[in-house]
């Protein structure tokens, strides 16, 4: 699976976005997770989202998580929404992304 992180802001509390593409299910995933925090550390979860039973917690497109993401009042680089679409399109597993504030790659494996 291919796995996009964007550390930021979220009420207040420092988070990280993970969103990526996981090639063996063939479907998109987004984590929010509070940083530094142990009990409800989730702000969002893919698999915990009712919305996303039909999918398995795993819809084809972006689409549904780009809305998420505004809902909640977070933006990603688009340059992360970009690389994600690539990966789905190049069906890329075993890839690991970090994004600085600006959106440009900060490590990558």
């Amino acid at each position: 699976m291919s796995q996009h992180y964007f550390k930021t802001s979220y009420q207040g509390q420092a988070i990280t976005v993970l969103m990526g593409w996981d090639r063996p299910l063939q479907g998109h995933f987004l984590v929010v997770e509070k940083d530094d925090v142990k009990e409800d550390a989730f702000v969002y979860s893919n698999l915990l989202d009712p919305a996303l039973n039909g999918y398995r917690g795993l819809p084809p497109s972006l689409e549904y998580f780009k809305t998420k993401l505004s809902e909640l009042g977070l933006t990603v680089p688009e340059r992360m929404i970009r690389e994600i679409e690539a990966d789905r399109s190049a069906n890329v597993g075993n890839r690991h992304v970090w994004y600085d504030e600006l959106g440009n790659v900060g490590k990558q494996i």
